[in-house]
Order: C-alpha cells, then sequence, then structure tokens
C-alpha cells in the first residue's frame, strides 16, 4: 500500500490554510461577499463529492444499510468534536487595536480548525486506498475548503494586533494536523489489511464527516460573514461549487 502519496496529497491539503492566511497577510480583511462566495463554493464542492463519490461508492463496497451506518458515525463523530471543542462560529470581526479578547477568538478558532482538520486526513487516506483518482479528488476538495478556513483563523489575530507573520505562521500550522491523520489512517489500514469491508466503511465513515463539516461549520459561517444584502453570494457559491465538483470528477473519470 502506498502511505507516501496520500501523505503528500494532505501536506498539500493542509497547506491550503496558509494559503488563505497569506490572502489575509497580502490584502487585509475580506469583503464579505467574496468570503461568502467563497465559503459557499467550498461548500458546494464537499457536498457533491461527498454524496456522489464518498458515499455512493460506499454502498458498492458495503450494503447499503452499513453504508448508512458509517456515514451516521462520522456525522456523529464530528459532532461529537464540536461539543468538546470549539469551532468557528465565531460571528463577524469586528475592527480593533491590540485586543485580547479577539487574540483569544483567533487562537480558539486555530485550535479548532487544527483539531477538525485531522480526520479530514483519514479521509483522503481512505479515498486514495479505496481509489487514488478519487484521493485526488478528496484532497482538491479539502483544499479549497481550507483557504477560507486559514482566512478564519489569520484575520481575528491580525485584527487583535498580532503581526501578520506570525498570524500567517498560525494559519498554515493549523493545516498540519491533516498529513499526520493521513499518516494514521494509512497506518489502520495497513494493520486492518485494507480489505473491501474497511474501504467501504471508511468511505462512508468520511462522507458523513466531510457533510457534516458542511452543513455544521462552513455554510454557517459563511452567513455570519456576510451582511444580509450580500447572503445570495452563499447559494451563488454552494450552486458554483456542487458544479465545478462534479465536472472535476467527470475530468478525473473517478
Amino acid at each position: 500500500m502506498d502511505i507516501l502519496t496520500p501523505f503528500l496529497m494532505s501536506l498539500i491539503a493542509g497547506s491550503a490554510s496558509g494559503i488563505g492566511g497569506l490572502v489575509v497577510y497580502l490584502f487585509g480583511e475580506m469583503e464579505d461577499r467574496l468570503m461568502g462566495f467563497l465559503m459557499g463554493f467550498a461548500g458546494g464542492v464537499m457536498l457533491i463529492v461527498s454524496f456522489l463519490e464518498l458515499f455512493v461508492k460506499s454502498m458498492t463496497l458495503v450494503s447499503n444499510v452499513e453504508a448508512t451506518i458509517a456515514f451516521t458515525v462520522g456525522a456523529i463523530l464530528m459532532m461529537a468534536i464540536d461539543l468538546t471543542v470549539p469551532h468557528m462560529e465565531i460571528g463577524r470581526w469586528e475592527m480593533g487595536i491590540a485586543n485580547p479578547r479577539m487574540l483569544k477568538t483567533g487562537l480558539i478558532v486555530a485550535i479548532g480548525i487544527s483539531i477538525h482538520n485531522f480526520p479530514e486526513g483519514l479521509v483522503v487516506s481512505a479515498s486514495y486506498t479505496h481509489m487514488p483518482k478519487l484521493g485526488f479528488l478528496v484532497a482538491i476538495m479539502i483544499c479549497l475548503h481550507n483557504i477560507p478556513e486559514g482566512i478564519a483563523t489569520a484575520t481575528p489575530l491580525i485584527i487583535a494586533g498580532m503581526s501578520k507573520r506570525r498570524a500567517l505562521t498560525i494559519a498554515f500550522l493549523s493545516g498540519m494536523t491533516e498529513p499526520i491523520g493521513a499518516l494514521v489512517g494509512s497506518w489502520f489500514l495497513l494493520s486492518m489489511g485494507s480489505s473491501t469491508y474497511i474501504i467501504g466503511m471508511g468511505l462512508g465513515l468520511a462522507a458523513g464527516v466531510m457533510t457534516y463539516i458542511t452543513v455544521d461549520e462552513l455554510i454557517p459561517v459563511a452567513h455570519e460573514f456576510c451582511t444580509t444584502s450580500s447572503k445570495h453570494y452563499i447559494s451563488t457559491g454552494l450552486l458554483a461549487g456542487m458544479i465545478f465538483g462534479q465536472l472535476i470528477s467527470i475530468i478525473l473519470n473517478v
């Protein structure tokens, strides 16, 4: 079994958090319409791939009932993480200088995103083990998802008075739990023998994880970033992301 490739794909996808931090470093706080569109776009890509690729392929490897159980367990797993650690639902930033509360918010977001990124590495590993092209598609999906997360990490830190360089570093490091998750996933699949049943259940679990992240994290936070008049940009981004995800799937022939 190839361990290096899913690790490298997860490393690149995790590094996309640093790209989001770099956007804030170069351009400052993002316009709410653009942020809403980007988060909606990332959510659309994740939903289409989670259902039409991960979940459907899970049902081809195990029974429909088993795939549904795995999906449910994945969603419950992420819900449990959300109940025990902070995540991105932090509202829109208020401008200020050396704001300790904003600094605390930014650090909490960074920690929460780091913990959320670990199971995403597991998703890449399980997907790649079943089909390398599927692993590549999932890595692209997560990469697009991590860019707005990096923005959400760096923005409050810079507003709080932290140096841009340090905020960029924290945003980048928040994605580095992802390749660790890929290594753990590869080790688990190796130890279990990478059977069809294990991979099928893993894909169902991955679909549940990614769907929960989208509906509980990306879409709600997009609405918090946008003013009432700009919320339709989220829906536009969501539809565009779904179309893009399906086109990439067709191009890769997954």
